[in-house]
This record gives C-alpha cells, structure tokens and sequence, in this order.
C-alpha cells in the first residue's frame, strides 16, 4: 500500500521545474518556400535544433532528468521569468513569427533585395530608473514623433535622438492612454559624449515588404532560437552555391535585423541532438561555447557573432559561400 501510494504520488505531484532534453535537428530547406526569385536545390543541409521542454514536471520526471547527462532541470522561473505558462507560449510563439521576419530581412538584403520596413510608432518597454526618462516617459508609452518629425521605427528615434548633445531637450510626442501629449526629456550623457534617454524601445508592429515572400513553415515550434538557421537556409535557397558544401551543418541563436547573433540557450542539449543527427559542426553564439563543447563530442563547435561570422565559418566547412551582395540596392523605410 505504501509503496503504490509512493508511485502515485511520484507520478501525480507537480513540481515547479522545468527539464530541458535533447530535441530535433530538421533541415530548413524544405521548410521555406519562396515566390518571386528561383531557388536552387542542395545536397547539405542546414539544420536548425530545438530543445524538448517539460514544463511542472512531476517527480519521477525531475529525478530522472537529474541523473541524465543530456538533460538539465532549470526551476520554472529561470525559463518563464515569472509568467503565466499559457502567457509564455503566446510569446515563444509571437518570438517565432519575429526571428522569421528578422530571418527574411537579412537574407534578402545580404543578397542585395531591397526590403521595406514600416511599422506604427516606437513602444517603450521600459524606462531605466533615475536615468533621464525616468518620470517622464513609461512603458507603454507610443513615440510617434521626435522633435515634430514623424518617426515610424526605433532606428528613426536612435537617429533623432543622436542629433542631439548631452542636455539638450528632446520633444517627444507621446501616445498615452488613448491620447497623444507632448513629453520634454532632458538628454543625460552615456559616458562617451552621447546623449542617453534611457529607455528600452522596438517598432510598435513592425513589418517588412520584402519583394521576394517567403514562407518557412515550422509547425508548432516556438521561440526566437531558429534566426541564424532560418536566415542561412534561405540565402543558401536563394543561390546557386552551396552554402554547406553538401554536408549537414547544424545552427542555433537569434538574428536580430542588423545581422546580429543573439545567444538562446539550451545548447547543451542542441549539440546532442546536432550530433545524434550526423552534423559536422555546430554554430553557435560564443555565450553558448562552453555548454556545446561539453557534450558535442567530436562534432566541431564554432563561435559566430554575425551573419557574416557564420558565412566565413560555413565556407572554411568546404562550402561554396554566397554571392556578393549587391552595392546598389539597400534597404529603405516607408515614412523616414
């Protein structure tokens, strides 16, 4: 009776922890489907890994992922930062949407597509305490124009705001619970003579107008950990070289629009999962070196902060390298 009472219990008892596993590997090739430009068929493959996520596990399931060495228990809060569970997969799924529209934006321009961007004004996710902002500004505050001149994306309001000198008055006109009012910040110094409103923003709604579409469909896998595999899969698509040289390459991080390289975690499992599927190296962001090596095997580990990082990277693998980008086409924003 004890003992069947100690296995229910064991099996029925939730805990607060999340254990992450090996997940899969998939080749992004035939994922993305593209419609206005040719594109090309490869031998190799760029693989983009996930991470199999149990959240409130219960015992049992939380011992055993203790005494496994390619699986990590992380308490709940560490993975969810506090929110709601269903909440946390609204925005894995919302972060998935935006690592592809990063993904497509970059590839396109790296091959020289002109892409549109446009979006509704620049959101405020927070204000840093006792910086100049403070009291001023608030989250969830829409800046719509700066100085009187419309702005449309964050990057209009970093050039607008630089134009500017430590203490000058920078007017902003601010939409705020369903109106609009003007909002004087004082520009504090950022330690190198810039000016600083210390605030977090991004582009309220942004969208792209690529002249390529692209479509990459992952079914029901979230998060923003696929961007540098999405945005590699799609350049290799979209050239007649072969990125990979015919051979599996395995990628994880974010791309943000810039061509940055974001670090997401979970590499550990990532690199058991790259190699169980016969990788022969494993990008990743130099922030997740240390988890990937230590259970990559003889699969190579490389380090990539950049787009242009990972395409040196997969041409030293053997690959062929992408076209060079065009020096007469670039990107332009709608309302700037």
């Amino acid at each position: 009776m004890l003992v069947a009472v100690a296995l229910l219990a064991g099996q029925l008892i939730k805990l607060p922890y999340y254990v992450l596993s090996p997940g899969d590997a998939t080749a992004v090739g035939p994922l993305v489907k593209v419609d206005g430009a040719p594109s090309y068929h490869h031998p190799g493959a760029v693989l983009f890994t996930t991470v199999a996520l149990l959240g409130d596990a219960n015992l049992f399931t939380v011992v055993r992922g203790w005494l496994s060495r390619d699986d990590d228990v992380v308490p709940r809060r560490d993975i969810t930062g506090g929110t709601p569970a269903k909440t946390y997969e609204q925005e894995n799924v919302q972060a998935m949407t935006d690592s592809k529209l990063s993904a497509t934006k970059v590839a396109l321009e790296r091959l020289g597509y002109p892409v549109t961007a446009h979006g509704d004004g620049v959101l405020v996710l927070q204000v840093t305490p006792h910086g100049a902002a403070d009291g001023k500004l608030q989250t969830g505050d829409v800046i719509t124009a700066v100085d009187g001149m419309p702005v449309t994306l964050a990057e209009q309001l970093v050039s607008a705001v630089q134009r500017h000198k430590p203490g000058d008055t920078v007017a902003f006109t601010v939409g705020r619970n369903g109106g609009t009012q003007p909002v004087g910040v004082q520009a504090g110094d950022d330690g190198k003579g810039k000016p600083r409103i210390g605030i977090g923003l991004q582009t309220k709604n942004l969208q792209y107008d690529p002249p390529v579409k692209v479509a990459i469909d992952t079914g029901r896998v979230g998060g923003p950990s696929a961007g540098l595999a999405f945005t590699l899969a799609l350049i290799d698509d979209l050239s007649a070289g072969d990125l990979t040289g015919g051979r599996k390459v395995a990628v994880t991080g974010t791309i943000d629009d810039q061509g940055r390289v974001g670090p997401v975690g979970g590499a550990a499992q990532k690199a058991v999962t790259a190699r169980r599927a016969g990788a022969i190296a494993f990008l990743v962001p130099p922030d997740e070196e240390k988890a990937a090596k230590s259970h990559a095997g003889k699969m190579r580990i490389i380090t990539v902060r950049t787009l242009d990082d990972a395409l040196a990277a997969l041409k030293q693998l053997g690959g062929s390298g992408p076209p060079p980008p065009s020096s007469t086409t670039t990107a332009t924003t709608r309302g700037h």
